[in-house]
């Protein structure tokens, strides 16, 4: 092992000596003892604090008070958010270039990470098996080539032979671990499960530090690796190389850290405790300096092999891994200070390259004002500098960033446990017996969604599937709050009172007043659902899928959730309820249509390859009418028991095994009599040939006038019938042509949408026949047949002229309503 004794000066500096250690957690926890904060605790500073510092940091930040003991000086901490329950306090310290690692939970990239479901966390521990197996096996036919390479030209042919048969065996298994791995990776979707972190805990009482749950050492190294791939993918947005800029300038941005526990299961089954300091901010710049430092991130968490930092004089061990901080950051001081020590080194080198990083600026968390809302307080800073700041964000994240936003809106207005209570449970729980702030981290994808089981209607079991429908429900009834219905007495240009809810999202989102309805601000939120939505699914589909599935009605009166359960819905589908039909695919099965491994339902865009697409090209709003209109007119084929078969298969298919033939995820299209049809994948070719596509326009359904049934007193004729019709006042004409507004625009956008795809068709058929004519090398058709086209083709042009100039006038008159 390296000694400090001989250890060379230089720009990279090491670890901070015991004793001041044992000083600056003492100055940390007098000081939030004083300012009325919960510590980090002493292992967190001993372990991943104190290594990261410079030796002499940690005296420059604390200060000897008499009769006091340690205290940090008060100009090297501040207090985020003071005054509020997440308030954090924050310790200005340089840090080592290579002390940090990005944050697994950074929101920029949440979009990519699944929620961490008992069924998920299973399939990443089968997963990273089969990672092993996969590195097991390459290794092995590398072995058998180099036996059979180092074979003299005079062996025996048994033993050329056998050399011969020992790499294929070993490429056959190879190709066999690989095609598992393949699986292993479909099964996930290609993601990982988000890992769940959470305040420590130490003798009762929370601490300000994170810590995850207990996993085997190889599944985090692999969710590093993960978290690490996904960030530098976000990172191929950026306009310029961020690696090269902090090599050239150095990092200026103070960035904010938390320190995190992660408990580990080694390979001989001993325990241990990894403390590492985690970016919660500038994730993409802690990254960017393991690069330029060559280190890589799952092996400064779970240990780097001594070869890789072998010292001078040292012996190389291939079986010793370095798991300390302070004995990783030593070494790699030493080994970066004896380089930059030697005159004739290597402009280009990795101490020259890394000399503007080798320390940074930081503000490290050490004192939190509510531990147990850590992870949160952190989220929502993560979120606002990438909602508000410059840094780029990508769709889906986006939406779940201000997803995250939302749920904490709804928070901070203690009305989540009210809304959820009264809309979703029905009334059966009060919200006073709810637990907001574990049902607002299972929302957001911070727990798993067993914290949602007390949402779920009596009687259904807890399972994947029914946790999966109540976090949708969740989502639908916060994202599209019901609004209260008008009140009678109300003037006609009145403020219209919206209630608790509707509020709370148009503060969250940024919006505009209740009353200027558009369709900007329904795809907004129906992306946001979309996105959210999406995070309960192994696979993502496109979020423009969803879109033309909420109204500006849904938007501005809200999408109410249906009282009955899944097995409730499904029951009265059975025994001929078209009303329970509807309402199980509009709200529960869309996002599996959407989702699914072979989604039946897309975004229908034209930049979609003709060669590559299944089924034919029509809206999201269309798939799923046919849907519905399938139980009322059923197309050739199509029975009730294929309908109900067809629901419960989609249900129920983000569990599905591989079957024979089939990827997890998937199943057997059912035949007329709900029984799985053998050979036939349920995907979009089969879905859009048995729910073709219809050409009707949207229909809303209007809601009927009470009937008053009760008996009362007769006083003679009740009823008498004109010989002219009731002429209709003004201001009843006026209600009624508004609230049918939204339905007319509505059924003409689907006019519209539905002419675009017949015209873009129409210019498809006329290409082709182009292209195959001159393929065959043909004549052109007759001059007259052409200018017959043409003109057909000018008079259809004219009405799109006319088209336009309607719409130009609407959309003047529009502003007057």
């Amino acid at each position: 092992m390296s000694t400090r004794k001989t250890a060379p000066e230089g720009p990279f500096p090491y670890p901070t000596t015991p004793e001041w250690a044992e000083h600056l957690y003492e100055a940390i926890t007098n000081t939030c003892a004083a300012e009325g904060f919960a510590p980090v605790p002493r292992q967190a500073v001993l372990e991943a604090l104190a290594p990261a510092l410079g030796q002499g940091e940690a005296k420059r930040v604390t200060e000897s008070r008499r009769n006091a003991g340690r205290f940090l000086r008060a100009t090297a901490y501040h207090v985020e958010q003071r005054g509020t329950d997440g308030a954090l306090l924050l310790l200005n310290v340089a840090l080592h270039g290579a002390a940090t690692l990005p944050w697994a939970n950074n929101d920029r990239t949440r979009s990519e990470w699944l929620h961490p479901s008992p069924e998920n966390l299973a399939r990443m521990e089968a997963l990273v098996d089969q990672q092993r197996t996969v590195a097991e096996w390459t290794t092995a036919r590398e072995r058998a080539k180099t036996a059979q390479r180092t074979l003299a030209t005079t062996a025996p042919r048994a033993e050329k032979d056998a050399a011969v048969a020992a790499v294929k065996n070993a490429e056959d298994e190879l190709a066999r671990a690989k095609r598992e791995l393949g699986a292993c990776e479909q099964a996930l979707g290609g993601r990982r499960p988000l890992p769940v972190v959470r305040a420590v805990v130490e003798d009762g009482l929370p601490l300000a530090a994170l810590t995850t749950e207990e996993v085997r050492a190889e599944v985090a190294g692999e969710v590093q690796r993960y978290a690490v791939e996904m960030l530098q993918r976000r990172a191929r947005l950026r306009s310029y190389d961020l690696v090269e800029s902090l090599v050239q300038e150095g990092q200026r941005e103070s960035t904010v850290v938390v320190l995190q526990r992660t408990p580990v299961v080694g390979r001989d089954g001993v325990q241990r405790h990894i403390w590492r300091g985690r970016q919660v901010t500038g994730n993409n710049r802690g990254d960017a300096r393991l690069q330029v430092l060559e280190v890589v991130a799952q092996q400064l968490l779970t240990g780097i092999p001594q070869y890789l930092l072998r010292l001078e004089g040292e012996e190389e061990n291939r079986r010793l891994v370095l798991l300390g901080l302070g004995e990783i950051l030593r070494r790699i001081s030493t080994l970066l200070n004896t380089e930059y020590a030697d005159p004739d080194r290597d402009p280009e080198g990795r101490a020259e390259r890394a000399l503007r990083i080798a320390q940074v600026p930081a503000r490290v968390v050490v004192g939190a004002r509510t531990p147990e809302r850590l992870e949160e307080s952190l989220r929502q800073l993560n979120v606002h500098d990438h909602l508000r700041g410059q840094l780029n964000y990508g769709e889906m994240d986006r939406s779940l960033g201000l997803w995250s936003t939302l749920v904490k809106a709804y928070q901070a207005k203690g009305v989540l446990g009210e809304l959820l209570a009264k809309e979703v449970t029905q009334g059966r729980i009060r919200a006073g017996d709810l637990d907001e702030d574990a049902i607002a981290d299972a929302l957001v994808g911070a727990r798993a969604l067993d914290e949602l089981a007390v949402l779920l209607p009596p009687g259904d079991e807890v399972s994947a599937l029914t946790l999966r429908d109540v976090a949708v429900r969740c989502a639908t009834v916060m994202i599209f709050p019901p609004v209260p219905p008008r009140p009678e007495n109300l003037p006609p240009r009145a403020h219209m009172p919206t209630g608790r809810y509707w509020p709370v999202v148009r503060t969250a989102l940024q919006e505009a007043s209740w009353a200027q309805s558009s369709t900007a601000r329904t795809d907004r939120r129906t992306d946001m659902w979309a996105a959210v939505v999406a995070q309960h699914f192994s696979h993502r589909g496109n979020p423009l899928a969803a879109r033309g599935l909420f109204s500006a009605r849904d938007v501005q009166y809200g999408a109410r959730p249906d009282a009955r359960s899944l097995r409730s819905l499904l029951t009265a589908c059975r025994q001929g309820d078209a009303e329970a039909w509807e309402v199980l695919v509009r709200r529960h099965l869309v996002p599996g249509l959407i989702n699914a491994p072979e989604p039946f339902v897309t975004a229908g865009q034209g930049s979609e390859k003709g060669e590559d697409r299944k089924g034919v090209r029509r809206t999201p709003f269309n798939a799923v009418q046919a849907l519905v209109n399938a139980y009322t007119a059923p197309p050739e084929g199509v029975t009730r028991e294929l309908l109900i078969a067809f629901a419960e298969a989609v249900l129920h298919a983000p569990e599905s095994p591989a079957g024979a033939g089939l990827v997890p995820g998937t199943f057997w299209a059912p035949d007329p009599h709900g029984n799985p049809r053998e050979g036939t994948l349920a995907d979009k070719g089969w879905f859009d040939t048995t729910f073709p596509k219809i050409a009707s326009s949207r229909k809303r359904k209007t809601a009927e006038p009470p009937v008053d049934d009760s008996p009362g007193e007769e006083s003679g004729t009740t009823t008498e019938e004109l010989d002219e019709e009731v002429p209709e006042d003004a201001l009843t004409r006026m209600t009624r042509l508004r609230s049918d507004l939204s339905s007319v625009l509505d059924s003409s956008k689907v006019s519209v949408d539905t002419a675009a795809e017949q015209l873009g068709a129409l210019l498809a058929h006329i290409e082709d026949a182009v292209q195959a004519r001159e393929e065959a090398g043909a004549q052109k058709e007759h001059p007259d047949a052409r200018i017959l086209y043409a003109e057909e083709l000018g008079g259809i042009k004219k009405q799109g002229m006319e088209i336009a100039r309607l719409l130009d006038a609407a959309a003047l008159a529009v502003m007057s309503l």
